[in-house]
């Protein structure tokens, strides 16, 4: 029974120390996608802060269009960013 400890054992810490490095390995290919998650993490947070004026966004960009839109939206986005910093 006891050589069949010490196996199952030695078996274990093999495979910790593989999944180990299959974890450094798959955290260092997934670190530039992590960049581009954070950012959709930060706009997802942004979006369910403030549902009533996104909607309101998508509802401005359905009704205008896009080509009327973006006249707007360059003239507003200086003036709200000032405004945030007040």
């Amino acid at each position: 029974m006891i050589p069949l400890t010490r196996a199952l054992a030695e078996r274990r810490h093999a495979l910790i120390a593989l999944s180990r490095e299959q974890r450094a390995a798959l955290t260092a290919a997934l670190q530039p996608a992590a960049r581009g998650l954070g950012m959709l993490d930060r706009v997802l947070a942004a979006v369910q802060a403030r549902p009533f004026v996104i909607s309101l966004a998508a509802a401005a960009l359905v009704v205008l269009g896009p080509r009327r839109m973006l006249p707007w939206v360059l003239r507003i986005a200086p003036i709200v960013t000032l405004l945030r910093r007040l």
